[in-house]
């Protein structure tokens, strides 16, 4: 039950960081946010401020940004909304919230060394706290090789070269941040910047349903100078919605595989 909320509380502050990085850009281009929710399913609270509904919801696995458009869902083109602005500015939009979960991962990663982290010795552990400089480029570094790490993994995926029984779901992640947060509270924070980043890099995949599939799109729309017929794109997201699906059950299979349910 402990490690089942730790985990909530950490992917909804992660999801609302990526969804605050969609927000920000909207408002940057001044595109109407309707809903900003931490959390899914039916309303609990609500605040409005201006255009935006401000919402906390029932479900805590997440949190979503409503921005005005029109083109997603129905074809047509609503004056200020998202689909109304340029190939340039829909592209921004759309990197903001990948962008927001690296950027978060690395203040994680430099305020956790800055607090201090143990390393384990002969006779122990001992807290190394390097000073703040220190910790800004050891972070930046550790950031630096996690991204080329997981992109590696990525594009070993895509090639063949990594088997997608390497990959960790929902449980696999749930069970990292529980047994983080039994090492305290340092652990956690560290579990969290790995988390954020793997969320923010994986976002850019050109899967049509995450932000890579749209900014590939948005791309092909700024180079052709003509946008993607609605079916088209319609058609593309469900078979996004599709592929994204089964990757989510294969790798659900697999952290049940690893805790001896299956066999892998």
């Amino acid at each position: 039950m402990a490690t089942a909320l730790v985990f909530a509380f950490v992917i909804t502050v992660l999801v609302v960081v990526h969804e605050l990085g969609h927000y920000l850009m909207a408002r940057k281009f001044r595109v109407p946010v309707e809903v900003f929710s931490v959390g899914f399913g039916p309303k609990l609270l609500a605040v409005r401020r201006g255009e935006t509904e401000y919402r906390l919801s029932a479900i805590p696995f997440g949190g979503y940004v409503k921005m005005a458009g029109g083109f997603e869902h129905t074809g047509e083109t609503t004056p200020d909304g998202f689909a109304s602005k340029t190939p340039l500015q829909r592209f921004l939009i759309l990197l903001g919230g990948p962008a927001m979960n690296v950027a978060f991962a690395l203040a994680l990663a430099i305020v956790g060394l800055w607090v201090g982290i143990e390393v384990p010795t002969q006779n122990g552990t001992i807290l190394y706290r390097p000073g703040f400089v220190d910790s800004f480029l050891i972070g930046g570094r550790a950031v630096s090789d996690s991204s080329a790490a997981i992109i590696l993994t990525i594009a070993g995926l895509f090639t063949g070269d990594i088997s997608l029984s390497a990959l960790i779901g929902p449980v696999g992640l749930a069970q990292v941040t529980g047994q983080s947060a039994e090492l305290g509270w340092r652990s956690v924070l560290a579990a969290t910047a790995f988390i954020s980043l793997n969320l923010g890099l994986c976002n850019l995949i050109p899967l049509p349903i995450l932000d890579g599939g749209h900014m590939l799109m948005v791309l092909a729309e700024g180079i052709t100078r003509r946008r993607l017929p609605y079916r088209v794109r319609k058609t593309m997201l469900r078979a996004g919605a599709f592929a994204l699906l089964l990757l989510l059950v294969t790798t659900f299979y697999n952290d049940l595989g690893r805790l001896g349910l299956f066999t892998l």
